[in-house]
Order: C-alpha cells, then structure tokens, then sequence
C-alpha cells in the first residue's frame, strides 16, 4: 500500500487529496498545508481535518517534519516553500503542479508574468521536482487561451485553477505509466520575488489594484 502526503494550499490542494484518496493501493497519509492559509480560498488544513480524520495534519508548513521515506508519493500543490534534498533524495515520486507554462515561465507568479508578456497562452503543467526551481522532468501539462488585452490576473488565475483541476484528475491515476519528459533549458526563464518590481500594472489581481493593494493572491 502506497502513502501519499499533499503540501500546498487552498481548493486546488484539497481536489488533489480527494483525487489521490481514490487511487487504488493508496492511501492519504499526510497534509501539510501553508503555514499561512489564505481567507478567500478552502483552508486546506480545517477541511482535511473534517473530511480525513485519521489523515496527519503537519500545521507547521514545514516540508522537513515530513519524515523523510514516510511517502511514497508526495504532491506539492501551490505549496509556499522550496523542497530540498533532504525530501527529494527520499521520496518515490516528488511531483509538483506548477500553475504556468514550462519551461518559459518557472519560478514565482507565472500568471501576472504571462499577462505582463502579452501572452496569448497560458498553462499548467505538471513535474517531478529535482534540485532546481520548477526544472524537473514534464509529465503532464494543459495549455489554454488567454487575452492580455481583456483579461486580468484574477481572471487568469481562476482559469488556470480549472485546467489544474483537470489535469490532476488526469494525470495521478497514471502515475508510473508514464515516461516523464525533459524541459528544453535552453528555453527556461525563471522568474524571482526580487522581480515583482517589473510587474507594472500586471503586479497585482486587477490592474485597477496594482498601485495601491498589497493582496497580491496568486
């Protein structure tokens, strides 16, 4: 029987639980949600409470209370910190679902960089998380529409949380099954919190926030 934990937060994560929960020989052993839970999303750690009662809840965020070789597979959606060695080099399969495309847009907040961009796609993709920063071999991605000219990030965002939805859906069942592919480095283009400055209108969930809010969602 495999053990699985989920590290992330909001609506995405606790789909991500439900889909690994049905998985045959699995079994959801751990969650460990953001230490710092958004108020306008599901609060991943007081609904796995209500729905798993038995499931382990690591409230500390932190990926090292995580005990290395606990989990088989280990899912990190939307989760706030970089995952080290430590995990990496113990666990099965270390995935992460990324919410842009790769390998253009790794690192943080690909949707307002995608917008900032004038990009006419948009995506999710779905990878094994190595040493590097959203660098790891590709094993399942969803692209989609967007209009820059019409489109705020809010709009993107929820978006993209959908094709997640989906792509989740799709992809953890045939885990083992499929033959990850490697990214293109020569195409990668990482973006850090130290570049947000560059941001301009796209720095915030609506253009008409981003000069005075300091919500920043995504």
């Amino acid at each position: 029987m495999r053990r699985a934990a989920v590290l992330g937060k909001g609506r995405l994560a606790v789909h991500s639980c439900e889909t690994i929960a049905e998985l045959p020989d699995t079994i959801l052993d751990t969650v460990v949600p953001n230490a710092s839970e958004p108020d306008w999303d599901i609060r991943l750690s007081e609904h796995a409470a209500e729905q798993w009662p038995d499931v382990r809840i690591l409230r500390s965020g932190d990926w090292r209370d995580l005990e290395p070789g606990r989990c088989d597979l280990v899912f990190s959606v939307l989760y706030d910190r970089i995952i080290g060695p430590g995990l990496i080099n113990s666990t099965d399969m270390l995935i992460n679902c990324h919410p842009g495309r790769l390998p253009q847009y790794r690192g943080v907040r690909p949707v307002n960089w995608a917008l900032r961009n004038g990009e006419h796609l948009h995506g999710v993709t779905i990878h094994i998380i190595d040493g590097g920063i959203d660098s790891g071999p590709v094993l399942g991605e969803a692209l989609f529409s967007i209009w820059p000219d019409i489109d705020e990030v809010e709009d993107v965002w929820r978006r993209t949380m959908r094709h997640a939805e989906l792509l989740i859906s799709d992809t953890l069942p045939l885990l083992g099954r499929i033959t990850p592919r490697g990214q293109d480095g020569s195409l990668a283009v990482t973006h850090y919190s130290r570049d947000n400055g560059s941001l301009g209108d796209r720095s915030d969930w609506t253009r008409t926030l981003s000069d005075n809010s300091t919500e920043h969602r995504p």
